[in-house]
């Protein structure tokens, strides 16, 4: 009887330290501060900033701690980023991932807040332009500008005679878009003496985020005898459900090398489209891993430690010659 009073004893003193040691933070192996940190896409509509924001989730929650998106619904726009910005400034956040549209106006405007409440700030995807990288910790994504060079090279491998390269954009403000078009541009080096590449005149051509404009735009390019070269730095026309009964009129052209098509994204559409024969070029980004190191980054800057300028994220190149026998 007193072997079991003692045994009791031992089970209900047990239970108190194991009910204090949660309620202060230290009972469960694993157990997480509960901070919040945000990822502000430039839309949350757009499928691949939901997939960088349930990775960093994931990633958040394992270690009990909060990940919420913002950035608007609907078609980007820097405004509304910005508004979102003000308005998760109000939950007092533990650290901030942004991707960013428009350096400028975000430092003008509501990162003069994020600084003054001193939250920790890593942008991803799209980085702040140069003059402004003091604004964030460091940057997580693609090399965006090698991205550019690799479709630029892709395009040479399957042309080496040249011709005329049009580039296609979203926004004209992106830094990511443009680093990618600068990557392009330096590239094909169409300035050197004897070079065999021209650039369009009207070349960046912006859809702004627009598929259904993107998509006009590629039949013009598509039916434009002058161009020989299709670049695109973003998925827009792909992901529209016009693509493909557009571009399998021109599937002799492809297969002759007329017409290259180079898309950056490798969304599982953009990858059946490939897989179709109906694009040349599709580089993929890592936007899972994209997540996943935003959460790690701002842990530990929450943490008061550091992390590095810039950490790149795998590509995954896809590339073919697109050869085509008409059905007899």
């Amino acid at each position: 009887m007193r072997t079991n009073r003692l045994m009791n004893r031992r089970l209900g003193l047990t239970a108190v330290l194991l009910v204090l040691g949660v309620v202060l933070g230290f009972g469960a192996p694993g157990l997480g501060k509960g901070r919040l940190f945000v990822i502000v896409a430039k839309s949350e509509s757009d499928m691949n900033f939901v997939r960088v924001f349930e990775a960093a989730k994931t990633e958040a929650e394992a270690f009990g701690d909060r990940m919420v998106l913002v950035g608007g619904k609907g078609k980007a726009h820097f405004r509304i980023q910005d508004e979102e910005v003000r308005n998760v400034l109000a939950q007092k956040p533990d650290g901030l991932a942004i991707s960013v549209l428009h350096s400028r106006f975000l430092a003008e405007n509501s990162f003069k807040l994020v600084r003054a409440a001193e939250v920790p700030v890593v942008t991803f995807d799209s980085d702040f332009t140069e003059e402004y990288q003091s604004l964030r910790a460091g940057y997580i994504g693609t090399d965006n500008e090698e991205l550019g060079r690799e479709l630029a090279r892709q395009t040479q491998r399957l042309r080496p005679e040249g011709g005329m390269v049009a580039i296609m954009t979203g926004g004209l403000d992106d830094t990511n878009l443009n680093d990618r078009i600068r990557g392009v541009i330096v590239q094909f080096d169409f300035d050197a003496p004897g070079s065999r590449w021209t650039l369009l005149s009207r070349s960046p051509i912006p859809c702004r985020d627009n598929y259904d404009e993107a998509l006009r735009q590629l039949k013009a390019l598509l039916d434009d005898e002058s161009v020989s070269v299709i670049i695109s730095v973003g998925w827009w026309a792909q992901m529209t459900e016009g693509y493909e009964p557009l571009v399998r009129q021109y599937r002799r052209s492809m297969s002759r090398a007329d017409k290259i098509l180079a898309f950056a994204g490798a969304h599982p559409t953009q990858r059946k489209l490939f897989a179709k024969r109906l694009s040349h070029v599709n580089i993929g980004l890592d936007f899972e891993a994209m997540g996943r190191l935003a959460y790690k980054n701002l842990s530990a800057l929450a943490d008061g430690g550091t992390v590095p300028s810039r950490t790149f994220t795998p590509m995954r190149i896809y590339s073919q010659d697109c050869l085509y026998t008409p059905a007899r």
